[in-house]
This record gives C-alpha cells, structure tokens and sequence, in this order.
C-alpha cells in the first residue's frame, strides 16, 4: 500500500502532502500517524528552510478525519485518540523555527481547515473552497483550531465561521484574511507555490525563527512582556553574521548573501 503521507526534501524545502486523492485527502488512522512523525522529523533536521504542506491532485487539501473510518469508532477513546494525535502534531507544526506554507490545492473542510491554521502563510488556487464544517458532524473543532482561528480572524469572524459552517470561495478566505495569496486559474500552481518558498529561503533562518518567535508570543503576552522579548532577539540578532552581511552589503551596493 503507498505511504499515506508522501515526504520530500529537495533543496532544503521540504514537503508533506496528503496522498488520499481517492479520499479527498481525508485523515485516516495511519496518515494520522505518519503526519505526526514527518512533523516531528522536519523539527529534528537542522537543513530544513521551508516546510510546505498540501495535499495530492487538485480536488482537495485535506478533508478532515476519514468519516468512514471513524464512523465504526463511536467510543469516547477513540475520539480522545484522534483529539490527541492531530492536537499535538498541530501544536509542534506551529512551533517549529521555520515558515510553513500551506499550499492549498482544493477544498479544505474541517479539520483540513484546522490544519492551515497551523502554518504561517497560506495559499490557496482559485478554485479551493473553505469550510469550518465541524458543526455539521455535531462536533466542535479538534484539532486545537477554535484557539488558532480567533488569534487569526477575531472572536466575531471566528464565530460565525464556526457556528454557520459557511462555505468560503478562496477569495472570500482571502478578503477576511484566512488566506495571504490566490492562485488565479491561468498561473502555474506549482510554481507559485514553490517560488514562495524559495524566497523565504533566501532570507536569514535564524531572523525569520525570531520573527516567528516574537509575533506568536504577541498574540498572548502582555505588551511589556512581548517588549522585553523583541529587545533580547534584537540585541541577539544585532551581532549575528547576517545582520552584519546586510549591513556589508547595503555599504558595498550589493545583495546580501545569507548563510543557509
């Protein structure tokens, strides 16, 4: 049976996409796992710059759980094991030093929505629709996505979102801000795509760790707590060899050049 989660590295972006195009992408037991485990290898390997999640074909994202597989599971730990499996690998993926880029391909419903709330930057082809679906399941989010989307979008915009299931175009996603960029239907997907992540590869790792850093702590901590944080980033970063090969550069009229 192929790998469930299809993995790969090549010149230091790495990519994890859902290989269930048969399932629009839905999560069963095993991809659960090998989602979590890719997470956790991208986080152990030093090498990575970008990670890009998506999903294969152009149908779906990711569709959430496997309803059909789930459905036979109605006891309470089974719904405690898929809680816990995707809440953790969710919480690391934000965690991790690097940008993450959900490459959205296709639909994303309810838990595949929880899932690019976990990355930091977001892009989506013009035909992805959006739905925060769980309501409909009788559910609530799982996946740690309620908390993500509130720091995103605002209490008001979450709610409604959450409480109507509403199905969103990927330019409404986009317009209210769950969505950074659009891929019209005449652009090459994938080359979208990969050029954002080359670019942010070009950019100092350990400045875009910081920034990440500073702007998650900012969404919690007080204002004089999130002060203190940025000085002791800046006052690291200040003598670190990229900032003074961007300073070289800006006097020598020249690119700055970057340590991977």
């Amino acid at each position: 049976m192929a790998d469930e989660i299809v993995y790969i590295i090549e010149n230091q972006i790495a990519t994890l996409t859902v290989n269930r195009p048969e399932a629009r992408n839905a999560l069963n037991w095993a991809a659960q796992e090998q989602f979590a485990e890719w997470v956790t290898a991208v986080s152990q390997n030093p090498h990575i710059r970008v990670l890009i999640i998506t999903g294969a074909g152009r149908q779906a994202f990711i569709a959430g759980g496997d309803l059909k597989e789930l459905s036979g599971h109605p006891e309470p730990k089974a719904g405690a094991r898929l809680n816990q499996t995707m809440r953790d690998a969710l919480q690391q993926l934000t965690e991790l030093p690097i940008p993450t880029i959900a490459a959205i391909n296709g639909d994303a419903f309810g838990g595949g929505c929880e899932i690019l709330t976990a990355c930091d930057l977001r892009i989506a082809a013009h035909h992805a629709r959006f739905s925060f679906a769980q309501v409909k399941n009788a559910l609530t989010t799982g996946w740690g996505g309620t908390a993500r989307l509130v720091r995103l979008l605002g209490q008001s915009r979450a709610l409604e979102l959450l409480l109507t299931a509403r199905l969103l175009t990927a330019v409404e996603a986009q317009q209210i801000g769950l969505v950074h960029r659009v891929v019209e239907d005449g652009e090459d997907w994938d080359t979208a795509v990969t050029t954002w992540a080359h670019e942010l590869c070009q950019l100092p790792g350990p400045t875009l760790a910081a920034l990440k850093q500073l702007t998650y702590a900012a969404a919690h901590l007080p204002l004089a707590e999130t002060n203190r944080l940025e000085t002791e980033l800046f006052v690291h970063l200040w003598s670190h060899p990229d900032h003074l090969e961007a300073m070289a550069a800006f006097v020598e009229k020249r690119a700055p050049v970057f340590k991977a």
